[in-house]
């Protein structure tokens, strides 16, 4: 199972702890305090593995969480269940690529990264020691990354604390819901919310992909509670078919 790329928790026993920030955000927002009090301590931790993040997150471009998912696995599944290297990546053909799922963009845009981190053209090693603008530039100079992938690794794998992802759709969902925005509400309101989160706007981000996974698993057990009261007791898979469901 991977264990890299923007949707997986990573919690390890040195993850930091976020308390002040917690804290804060509770103060400043009512409605993210209640997020917060509902949802619990924020887990966020330092993912180790830089280039197996990075290729999560262009596998999780403009696809769904779960087509993303499959997609990470079977990759992995290419180098034995371990994060591809970069010469893991390169050293794979486009026909065995594309049978993981992968669209012929998205696999240049994989193998522009390998490339780059093989020739040290990317170093990412040195990218903590950069601050948040210089990581950005360093990352969208690799065909396929922008700013969301940018600001992606910023939050889930460098733990900056201070970074909104003001083109992520799952966050925007999440504030519209919270703050009972408009569907076309302008990207100010949604800067506007976010700048009482300074300097602790990461934390905000990682409780809005919270709230989202809350809304899926209310609605995902609603239809299952659904099905239950739609199936006659006793009637199995044949009583299904039988009555041509």
């Amino acid at each position: 199972m991977p264990t890299e790329g923007p949707w997986t928790p990573h919690p390890t026993p040195e993850s930091p702890d976020w308390k002040e920030a917690e804290t804060l955000l509770a103060a400043r927002d009512p409605v993210l305090g209640a997020l917060i009090h509902r949802t619990g301590p924020c887990t966020l931790a330092p993912r180790p593995n830089s280039f197996g993040t990075l290729v999560g997150a262009i596998v999780a471009q403009q696809i769904s969480a779960a087509a993303a998912r499959t997609i990470h696995r079977r990759l992995w599944a290419l180098t034995g269940g371990e994060p591809p290297t970069p010469q893991a990546i390169l050293d794979r053909g486009e026909p065995e690529l594309r049978g993981v799922g992968l669209s012929r963009q998205k696999i240049g845009y994989l193998r522009d990264l390998a490339r780059r981190v093989e020739s040290g053209s990317l170093e990412l090693d040195a990218l903590p020691t950069l601050d948040d603008e210089a990581v950005r530039r360093e990352l969208t100079a690799v065909r396929g990354i922008g700013d969301w992938t940018a600001h992606m690794h910023l939050i889930f794998t460098l733990n900056r604390p201070d970074v909104f992802a003001s083109g992520d759709a799952a966050v925007l969902a999440a504030m519209r819901d919270l703050y009972a925005l408009p569907d076309r509400a302008p990207r100010a309101a949604y800067v506007e919310i976010s700048d009482t989160w300074r300097p602790w706007r990461s934390i905000g981000v990682w409780y809005m992909y919270e709230h989202i996974h809350q809304l899926r698993a209310a609605a995902a057990n609603k239809r299952r509670k659904g099905n239950r009261k739609t199936t006659k007791p006793g009637a199995g898979p044949a009583a299904n078919a039988s009555a041509g469901l």
